[in-house]
Parts: C-alpha cells; structure tokens; sequence
C-alpha cells in the first residue's frame, strides 16, 4: 500500500490544470495560444528564396540563349561547308536538290561519292562567318563533290575509247565520224555502212572525270594511229619505193618483217606487213553497182597434120561480145580497197577466134 500511496498523489495534493463544470462534473481543457491572423489573399516566400529562384531562371534563359541549337551545320565528308539558319534542313533533301542540278547539267542520271550529312549547332558570333543560304551552299557543294553518272560508252573491239553522258550522244558521235570518213559527196543511198572494228554502246556507272563532250569525243576517235596491214609485191616495187609510199623506212619494214630478209631482195607475190596511219574506228562501205563490160573474145587453136610446121591460118575472125555484171565495190574510210563480180548476164556471146597451124 506504501508504493502505491506514493505513484498516486493523495487527491488534496493533486495539481488542477482546469476548472471542471460543476454540473456535469467534466473539465475543460487548458486555453490554446492563439495565432496571428495572415494577412492578404497569398502566401509571401521569404525574399531570400524569391531571389534565388529570380537568379536560377535568368541562369537558365542565358544557357538557353548560349547553347540552342538554331542551326544547321552542312558536311561533305567531314568538311564543313556551310551553316544554314534554322533546323529544317535535312541531310537527303540537299542530296537530292545537288544531285539534280548536276543531272540537269551532264544531262544523265548521277550518284554522288561523298557523303553529305547534317548536325545542328548553335549560331554565335565565333561561327557567324560560316551562315549563308541554300542558294550559295549548292554551288559551293557542287564544286566540293564528285560524283558517278550513268553514261554510254563507245566501245572499240571490247577497249573503251570514249565515254559520252547517254546513248543518244554517243550516236551522236558514231554519225558525225561516219560522216566525216566518207567522201565529200557521201556514199550511195544504197551503200551499206559498217565499222571495220567491233564497235558498240554499252552502259556503265563512270566517275564524272571521265564524261567528254561530243566535239572531244569525235576527235580522239578520228585522230589517226599507228596500225599495219598486208601488202603484195608488184612488178617494179623497191623496198624503198615501199618504204616512201607507206611514209615509213626500210629499218621500220625490217622491224615489222622478221621472218624476211627484206634487205636481201624482195620478190614478186610476196606478202609482207606495211605501217599504215588509220582513225581508231573505220567506216567500210559495200555498193552494189550494175556494169555494162566488154565479155572479152576467146582464141581457139586446132593443128593440121596436112599442113607444114609454120603454117598458120585464121579461119574464124573472133569477137568480143557484151555482159552484164553485178559489181560489189568494197570502200575503206572512202578508199576502194576491192571490186567483185558477184554475177553476170552475157547480152551478146562472144565468137570465139579460131586458128588453123601446121604440124608437118
């Protein structure tokens, strides 16, 4: 009972902390301390945090202002060309406009072999040099790039000879150095026209150094070159009669002959090779003419045991009769260089001379 007298006070030692309603015998709560009452309709920040918040957005707006990216930076490879305004522009747009321009210019579709890309960057004054417009960037990219295009090429017994923008070009070509081999009057409406060599247009994807214009085109293709050809020994021919006619020396003829001892003699019907100057390409043309010719006469001869050696006699006058030929003529680069008679139709037969000798 000790211990429990002293946890709990006796009641006339007990401390009031507040008067009771005697009629219900309850007691009331101690007073709170009352608030200050908030003026105005917002809650104020302290000004300390309202300066920090006023100094971290004008931060904020200055490294915006510093680092946006309000252009667009051009490459070609990893060259920069250029920095355009604004961040519209985009790496195949300008592809497709360069490679545009550069068909409308060789006239045949092109590939550009460099690689054109885009970045953005911010515009300062450290690179306000480098700001230009889409019309002064083309050029410049124009002039920068290189670039394949789709192109025809002539060629010669399977070697390029020259490289034209498009089929119709190179056709172009071919007519004009056809033109240019035959005579000046031109060949036969019924002449058959071909090339000597392997001539033909094949397409190809080729770098654009290599595209040449029409008028370069037909000027290699005429220029002439060292090439050789047989030659048949005539009656009267000298090694340096040869030699002058084929605008050569006899050192050359050696060189171009050395199974032949040219210099020890040469001999009627040999063949030898000679140097010729011919174009790169050649124009062969075969007409088809009509001739009236003489059918030369024939002479027949019959012996006679009846009559004495040394006798000797006509007996039938001949004559030559007619015919008609059909003549194909063989032409190189305007020269003829073959005739042949490919049929013939005798008008009048010719008469045969008959001669009568002794055998006594």
């Amino acid at each position: 009972m000790a211990e429990k007298e002293k946890i709990f006070p006796e009641r006339e030692k007990r401390v009031v902390y507040g008067s009771g309603n005697k009629k219900t015998g309850k007691r009331t709560p101690p007073p709170r301390e009352k608030k200050p009452r908030r003026t105005g309709g917002k809650r104020r920040l302290p000004l300390r945090r309202s300066a920090a918040l006023t100094i971290a957005a004008v931060i904020l707006i200055l490294i915006y202002i510093l680092v946006h990216k309000n252009g667009t930076a051009v490459f070609v490879a990893e060259e920069t060309v250029g920095i355009l305004e604004g961040r519209s522009y985009k790496a195949e747009q300008i592809i497709q406009t360069v490679e545009g321009q550069l068909e409308s210019i060789v006239g045949t579709k092109v590939k550009l072999n460099q690689e054109i890309t885009t970045k953005g960057v911010h515009i300062s004054k450290k690179n306000q040099k480098d700001v230009c417009t889409m019309e002064h960037l083309l050029p410049k990219i124009r002039n920068l790039v290189t670039y394949k295009a789709e192109a025809a090429v002539v060629m010669v017994d399977n070697a390029r000879a020259v490289v034209l923008p498009n089929s119709a070009k190179a056709e172009e070509v071919l007519r004009q150095v056809q033109t240019d081999l035959l005579p000046e009057n031109g060949a036969p409406e019924d002449a058959k026209l071909s090339w000597v060599e392997d001539v033909q247009i094949v397409e190809e994807l080729v770098e654009s150094s290599e595209l040449m214009e029409v008028d370069e085109a037909v000027s290699f293709l005429e220029t002439k070159t060292e090439a050789t050809q047989p030659y048949t020994i005539q009656t009267g021919d000298a090694l340096y009669l040869i030699a002058i006619e084929f605008n050569t020396s006899i050192e050359r003829l050696n060189e171009l002959n050395p199974d032949s001892n040219l210099i020890q003699g040469i001999r009627v019907g040999q063949v030898i090779t000679v140097p010729v100057q011919k174009p790169r390409i050649s124009v062969k043309s075969i007409v088809t003419e009509e001739q009236i010719s003489v059918e030369p006469k024939t002479t027949e001869t019959r012996y006679d045991d009846s009559k004495p050696a040394g006798y000797q006699r006509v007996v039938q006058q001949g004559r030559a009769g007619q015919k008609k030929s059909v003549i194909q003529i063989t032409s190189i680069n305007g020269v003829v260089t073959e005739e042949q008679e490919i049929s013939k139709e005798i008008i009048t037969e010719p008469l045969p001379e008959i001669i009568v000798k002794g055998t006594q």
